[in-house]
């Protein structure tokens, strides 16, 4: 299967750090969803034909895939520490994990019983905290966040439909950042909301349009892509350092390397978007 890497298009800046702009396109890439940097790999999730697909770290396609044939509809991806990955599916309701050779090593599954309210109902996002519980944005059919024990028990839902403080629509993406709080994307609401690990409410980052993915750099900037379509990088005190254009009308998933690479999951048109670390020369 042909591979077409674009030459360099771009440079844009994120605060003092300066990026160069790679495309990656292919036809394994199309239905494109989520990414995530897992060791010397990036790891792709396709939505439709749901699998995951390998790229070296410089987005050279591996030739190595791994169907998902108990899926439905991919959506999230994220790495979740200690060589993991986690994987929702959407409309087959359900969370999967994998170890770095793509193998499954744990499932919540609610697949035929969605529910208003309860796990789950269309789930977009997964993250794992400091104290090793997990966190799903239920996020289509429901606007909440569940919390899930180390063995994968259901501990306590937090959030409602809604817009005031604490309530969601369509909650899209979520990590914790460098100040151990948990941030999610309320994409409808066009903010980024912070709790602590209980879910009691902490504060948000407005000034977004339709927030999409969120990563965490090396350095602790809290990075998000929106709907503008744009890519912004925040403080951990929620200042806005930096903001550049994204290139495809929609960055749906955002991961960072070891090296400050972002990687961005772009649709319409599929593709991987690299933004590569660059001395910065000075102003113009």
């Amino acid at each position: 299967m042909s591979e077409t890497a674009e030459r360099p298009s771009a440079y844009v800046a994120l605060g003092p750090h300066r990026y160069r702009v790679t495309h990656v396109s292919s036809p394994m890439l199309s239905g494109i969803s989520d990414v995530a940097a897992l060791g010397d790999r990036i790891v792709v999730l396709r939505r439709q034909a749901p699998e995951l697909v390998m790229l070296g770290l410089d987005g050279t396609l591996l030739g190595e895939s791994a169907d998902l044939p108990h899926f439905v509809c991919g959506h999230g991806l994220r790495a979740i520490g200690a060589g993991q990955l986690a994987a929702t599916d959407m409309d087959g309701h359900k969370i999967v994990l994998f170890d770095e050779r793509m193998r499954e090593t744990a499932r919540k599954d609610c697949g035929e019983h969605p529910g208003l309210g309860r796990p789950f109902n269309h789930p977009c996002d997964c993250t794992r905290g400091p104290d090793g519980r997990y966190y799903v944005a239920d996020g289509y059919g429901n606007s909440t966040v569940h919390i899930f024990g180390p063995d994968m028990r259901h501990l306590k839902t937090f959030g409602r439909p809604g817009t005031e403080a604490g309530a969601f629509s369509t909650p899209h993406s979520l990590l914790f950042d460098s100040q151990g709080r948990l941030c999610v994307a309320d994409r409808e609401n066009n903010r980024v909301q912070l709790f602590d690990p209980e879910g009691t409410w902490l504060g948000q980052i407005e000034g977004l349009y339709k927030p999409m993915a969120l990563a965490l750099s090396p350095n602790g900037l809290l990075l998000v892509t929106d709907q503008t379509p744009r890519l912004s990088a925040y403080a951990p005190d929620g200042q806005l350092v930096g903001r550049c254009r994204t290139f495809s009308t929609y960055g749906h998933g955002l991961a960072v390397q070891n090296d400050g690479t972002i990687v961005i999951a772009e649709m319409n048109p599929d593709r991987v978007t690299l933004l590569v670390p660059v001395p910065n020369a000075g102003a113009c």
